[in-house]
C-alpha cells in the first residue's frame, strides 16, 4: 500500500515538472447579439476570454474564428488589445496589453447576405500559442456557436385598423381591403394601423390630416418584411360640412315665383308640377320664372306655342355652384275648337230664335203633308197597276185555252123560230 502511494506521488511530480504549461482554466468563447437573423440584417459577434487566472495574466494568444460565408459576410471589427486579420477564418492576435481577467478581446460585425438561405450559420473558434506572463504555455477551452438564418416574412396584412370618431363598414377583417365611413364637421382624423408582422412597414397617405368635403380615400400600404409583398387598405371617408349662408345660397336651385301671363297659377316652391287649361283661342302663353338666387340659371324646355291638347313645359333651375338642379313642370291643355250648336228649344227672350223656330215648324208640317199625299197617291197607283197586271194574266190564260167564236145572228134566228 505504501509502495503504491509512493509511485503515484512520484508520477504526479514528474508530470507537473515536465508539463508545467498544461493549465486548462482559460476559455475562449463566442457570444452573439442574436440567435436568429434574417437576410440583410446585421449580427455582432463578441470573442471573449473567461476563467482567466488573475495571478498569471495571458500575454500571448492566436485565435481563429471561422464563419459560414454562404450566409455571412465580414463588415467590420474592433479591439483595444488585439490585432484582427479579416480573413476567413478571422485571425485575432495579441497586439498590446495582456489579459488579466475576464474580458472581450474583439468585436466583429457580420452582415447577413440578402440571398442567404434559411438554416444554421456556424461560428467556429479555435486557439493556439497561449502564453502567460512567466512564459508558460497553456491550452484553452474553445466554445463555438452558431446563428439561425430565417427567410423574410411575406405577411403584409394588418392585425388592427381603427379610426377614432369613425365607425368602419364593414367591420375590420385583415382580409378585407376596402372600408367606408361617414363623418361630419371633422377635417382631421387619426389612423391607428398595426401590422400582423412587426417587421412589416406601414405607409399612410397624408390626406387624413386635411380632409375635404365629400369623399376622401385614405390609403394604408403595408409592405411585408421581404420588401416585395404589399397590401393596400382603402378607407373611403365621406365628410359632410355644415354649409355657410353663402354656400346655402349658391346651392339654392328653387324658384321664388312662377307665373303664366293672363292666367292664374297657384305657385309654391315645394310643388314641382302644375296643370293649366286654356281655351282654344290661346295659341301661345308666356311663363315668368324668378329664382331665389339671382345668380342661378333658368332654362325652359318645351314650346310655349300651344297645340290643341296636352303641352308640357319644363322650367329647369341650376344652382350657382352647379351642384343642384330643380325641375318645375307646367302641363298646359289647350281646348278643342267649339262647334256652333242650334238650339231646338228657343229662349223666351230671343225673338229671332222664335221666328226661326216657327219657320222650322212650318216647313216640317208642310213636308209632312206633302209626304202623306204622295204616300196615299202611291196606294192608288198600286191598285191600278194590280188591275193591269190581272188583265195581262187573263191574256196569258186565253193563249192556253181555245175558244170557239159565237155567231150572234144564228142565235137570234133560232129564238124567233121557237117563239113562232
Amino acid at each position: 500500500m505504501k509502495k503504491g502511494l509512493l509511485k503515484f506521488i512520484i508520477l504526479f511530480t514528474f508530470i507537473f515538472a515536465v508539463f508545467p504549461n498544461k493549465v486548462n482554466a482559460l476559455t475562449f468563447k463566442v457570444e452573439k447579439s442574436a440567435d436568429t437573423v434574417k437576410p440583410n440584417s446585421e449580427l455582432t459577434v463578441y470573442i471573449k476570454a473567461t476563467d482567466v487566472d488573475a495571478s498569471n495574466s495571458i500575454k500571448g494568444y492566436n485565435i481563429s474564428l471561422a464563419y459560414d460565408s454562404s450566409k455571412l459576410q465580414y463588415k467590420s471589427s474592433s479591439s483595444n488589445i488585439a490585432k484582427i486579420n479579416p480573413l476567413n477564418p478571422i485571425v485575432i492576435e495579441n497586439d498590446k496589453g495582456t489579459i488579466s481577467n475576464d474580458t472581450t478581446i474583439a468585436t466583429i460585425v457580420f452582415g447577413v447576405k440578402s440571398d442567404a438561405k434559411a438554416g444554421d450559420a456556424n461560428l467556429t473558434i479555435s486557439s493556439s500559442d497561449c502564453i502567460t506572463l512567466n512564459d508558460t504555455k497553456i491550452s484553452a477551452t474553445n466554445t463555438s456557436s452558431m446563428v439561425k438564418v430565417t427567410s423574410f416574412s411575406n405577411d403584409a396584412s394588418l392585425s388592427s385598423l381603427k379610426i377614432p370618431n369613425a365607425t368602419l363598414s364593414p367591420k375590420f377583417d385583415k382580409n378585407v381591403l376596402e372600408y367606408s365611413t361617414e363623418i361630419k364637421d371633422i377635417t382631421e382624423l387619426t389612423v391607428n394601423a398595426v401590422p400582423t408582422d412587426s417587421n412589416a412597414k406601414i405607409m399612410i397617405s397624408d390626406n387624413y390630416k386635411n380632409l375635404v368635403k365629400g369623399e376622401n380615400q385614405i390609403k394604408i400600404v403595408v409592405t411585408a418584411e421581404d420588401g416585395a409583398t404589399t397590401k393596400t387598405y382603402i378607407v373611403k371617408v365621406v365628410l359632410s360640412l355644415t354649409p355657410t349662408e353663402e354656400e346655402v345660397l349658391k346651392a339654392n336651385a328653387n324658384l321664388k315665383n312662377l307665373e303664366v301671363e293672363k292666367f292664374e297659377l297657384d305657385f309654391t316652391k315645394e310643388l314641382k308640377k302644375y296643370t293649366l287649361t286654356v281655351p282654344y283661342e290661346t295659341k301661345k302663353i308666356s311663363l315668368i320664372a324668378e329664382a331665389e338666387n339671382p345668380n342661378a340659371t333658368i332654362e325652359m324646355e318645351g314650346t310655349t306655342n300651344l297645340k290643341v291638347g296636352r303641352n308640357t313645359i319644363k322650367v329647369v333651375v341650376t344652382s350657382e355652384d352647379l351642384q343642384n338642379k330643380e325641375t318645375y313642370v307646367v302641363v298646359v291643355t289647350r281646348q278643342e275648337e267649339e262647334k256652333e250648336v242650334i238650339q231646338t228649344c228657343p229662349d223666351e227672350t230671343s225673338t229671332r230664335e222664335w221666328i226661326l223656330f216657327s219657320i222650322c215648324m212650318f216647313v216640317t208640317f208642310t213636308l209632312g203633308i206633302v209626304l202623306g199625299y204622295y204616300m196615299c197617291k202611291k196606294e192608288v197607283l198600286n191598285k191600278i197597276f194590280k188591275k193591269k197586271k190581272k188583265s195581262k194574266e187573263e191574256e196569258k190564260l186565253s193563249d192556253t185555252i181555245k175558244l170557239e167564236p159565237v155567231n150572234e145572228n144564228k142565235d137570234i134566228k133560232k129564238d124567233k123560230k121557237e117563239n113562232q
